[in-house]
């Protein structure tokens, strides 16, 4: 009988969230552990991919001190947000960015991300508005103008996307922060013979992220060895990075090592306050129906539709599975 692919994706959103480790606060002790008590119970629900209960948890958390508004409200307010937009409240999310922004009309971050809200919502016109605040907000910064092009790209406006690749590319310095930044400008671009130079640069001087993009530059290449190899080199750092795994897994099985695909997303799955765990789990799914172990999947897609019991793929996944 001929196996079907059970598509594995999530939705496409830049999050710049805030470090944890830069969060701080003024105030009552009492209050202040609280509210960080509050942001970790939040954590924990976007872990297990309820949305619901983690805007419910930030909003209890900001509720602590009330009228503050330090890096830790910021931040919480960040995760907050990003909860609004993958519990399906884009408009909500859009609201508390613009509260952020009317906090501090130069928070490039809240611009950004309400611009990528915008794109997602088809208002083209304010996302170019935003994006155009952002950058003069970071206007040295490489990385913004290569988060904006992708952004405009991906919505179809390569007409506003040129300026920010423009932009981008003329930043000067041979320091490995523009080196990277340069690089993945080219890498968006698909110049990626000046991409693979840009990235060697950086990671000559030390920046191993360029190992992330490198990856993604012979990824992009069907080149799943060498990406393989870079990916690996970047988790050497960054061994939570959820993401890198997925891709991983993904390479895995394209070339047909479902069993080695299955490992990849376990891990995955394993880290904590993972942002992208559906597609860990789908992948999961996938790669045990592929490598034959039918009960496996089931069981997954099982425990999976009980907390997505509205995602439609995952329900006709079920069906096939129950037909094996």
């Amino acid at each position: 009988m001929k196996t079907r692919l059970f598509r594995i994706c999530m939705p496409v959103i830049a999050a710049v969230l805030l470090s944890a480790a830069a969060v701080s606060g003024c105030g009552d002790a009492k209050q202040v552990n609280k509210e960080l008590a509050g942001r970790k119970t939040g954590l924990e629900y976007i872990d297990k991919g309820d949305y619901d209960n983690a805007i419910l948890a930030f909003n209890k958390a900001l509720g602590e001190r009330a009228g503050i508004v330090s890096n830790l409200e910021e931040d919480i307010n960040f995760y907050k947000a990003f909860a609004q937009i993958e519990a399906g409240k884009t408009q909500d999310a859009i609201r508390t960015y613009t509260a952020l922004i009317e906090y501090d009309e130069k928070n490039a971050d809240a611009y950004y991300l309400r611009g990528c809200a915008y794109i997602s919502t088809g208002k083209n016109k304010q996302a170019v508005s935003d994006f155009e605040q952002a950058s003069k907000a970071k206007k040295d910064s490489g990385a913004m103008c290569a988060g904006i092009y992708e952004q405009l790209m991906s919505a179809g406006l390569s007409g506003e996307a040129a300026s920010y690749l423009k932009q981008g590319l003329e930043l000067k310095g041979d320091d490995a922060a523009s080196c990277l930044a340069r690089g993945k400008l080219y890498l968006l671009s698909g110049d990626y013979e000046k991409a693979e130079t840009e990235l060697g640069n950086a990671l000559e001087l030390k920046d191993q992220t360029a190992n992330l993009y490198l990856g993604r530059l012979f990824q992009a290449q069907d080149k799943g060895e060498e990406a393989r190899s870079y990916y690996e080199a970047y988790l050497q750092d960054n061994p939570n990075d959820s993401k890198v795994l997925y891709e991983l897994g993904q390479i895995a099985f394209l070339q047909g090592n479902f069993e080695e695909a299955v490992s990849w997303f376990e891990q995955g799955l394993s880290c904590k306050n993972i942002l992208n765990k559906r597609a860990l789990w789908t992948g999961r799914i996938a790669a045990l129906e592929y490598a034959g172990n039918f009960p496996g999947a089931l069981d997954e897609v099982n425990r999976y539709l009980e907390q997505y019991p509205n995602d439609a793929a995952a329900q006709k996944e079920l069906l096939f599975l129950q037909s094996r």
